[in-house]
């Protein structure tokens, strides 16, 4: 017997990288849960660069959108835990999810092992350019006259609850639009074909600032440098906040030298010219630490969430 268990604890180890110092000796590959042009791509695609300097090694990224992100977290769960597919994704994955779906294809806590946070956001409140409305008040007003006409477009679980919980808070009646991506979200907007919008800067903005559609407001509570023409949605209802973020995440059973090397690297990749650009770009916030601080932050946003599910009546039947 005692023969037996030393072959399974050999077996076992050679399973694992041969040390963290050697990690990592193969291409990596990093799965984002949501499609090309999303501010979840963009940062996936920005660390992935860095990475791949740092590390000596071509990093790819692999995006599996669909099902608010199920689809590209279920592919992540199931991966090989050898620190070789990373995981880079959303509160919509690993805090929302859990509260609007009865049943999920992963776990997000124990299907995985945090990293790293990676950026914090606001988001832009749009609307169609045909809309007769020029302030949050003026929206507010015109869906109290026109209750259940007026739509709102989203992409993701934030977009979604953004708008949802605006919609609880300011007492108005909405229509609620899903689609697989929020760029495809804005783009129906800019088609005229929904009305609203609560989108991630990285998809949203570049279109208010050029006029293809208006902005009314942000989801912060303080004005964002460099965004002061926009107020704050708290001005009009007070108390309103939505920020998104995003967040590096490994298989759970990945061995802990190997997220420390992860973490490591991606603090480095931080550093980067590139991710400074991203940040100051897309008005995000830098949002590092370990993965024991990520795994206390999902856990506080998973409770935020939960309140936020609830008293929007987000649950899917």
């Amino acid at each position: 017997m005692r023969l037996f268990g030393w072959l399974a604890a050999i077996v076992a180890l050679g399973a694992l990288p041969a040390s963290a110092q050697d990690y990592p000796s193969k291409p990596l590959r990093v799965i984002a849960p949501f499609g090309p042009g999303t501010a979840t791509d963009t940062v996936a695609r920005v660390i992935a660069n860095e990475l791949g300097k740092l590390a000596g090694q071509p990093v790819v990224v692999d995006n599996r959108p669909g099902a608010e992100g199920q689809i590209g977290a279920q592919a992540a769960a199931q991966a090989a835990p050898d620190g070789y597919t990373l995981f880079i994704t959303t509160q919509t994955t690993q805090a929302i999810n859990p509260h609007v779906y009865k049943q999920l294809s992963y776990d997000p806590v124990k299907s995985f092992t945090p990293v790293c946070g990676l950026t914090l956001g606001a988001q832009i409140v749009m609307v169609k350019n045909e809309l007769p409305v020029k302030t949050v008040a003026d929206f507010i007003a015109l869906a109290k006259k026109e209750p259940g006409k007026l739509s709102f477009g989203s992409g993701n679980g934030s977009s979604r609850g953004g708008a949802e919980l605006f919609r609880v808070m300011a007492k108005i009646d909405l229509l609620g639009v899903p689609y697989k991506s929020q760029p495809q979200a804005v783009a129906d907007l800019l088609g005229g074909r929904i009305d609203i919008i609560f989108s991630d800067f990285t998809a949203g903005l570049p279109a208010v600032l050029d006029g293809r559609a208006r902005g009314l407001g942000i989801t912060s509570k303080k004005p964002i440098p460099g965004l002061e023409q926009f107020p704050t949605i708290d001005s009009t209802v007070p108390g309103f906040e939505m920020w998104a973020w995003t967040a590096m995440y490994v298989p759970a059973g990945t061995p802990r030298p190997i997220v420390d090397k992860l973490n490591a690297l991606v603090h480095e990749a931080m550093k980067s010219e590139s991710y400074r650009t991203l940040t100051r770009t897309t008005y995000g916030i830098p949002f590092p630490g370990t993965p024991e601080d990520l795994a206390a932050f999902q856990a506080s946003e998973t409770r935020k969430w939960g309140e936020i599910v609830t008293v929007a009546g987000m649950q899917e039947p």
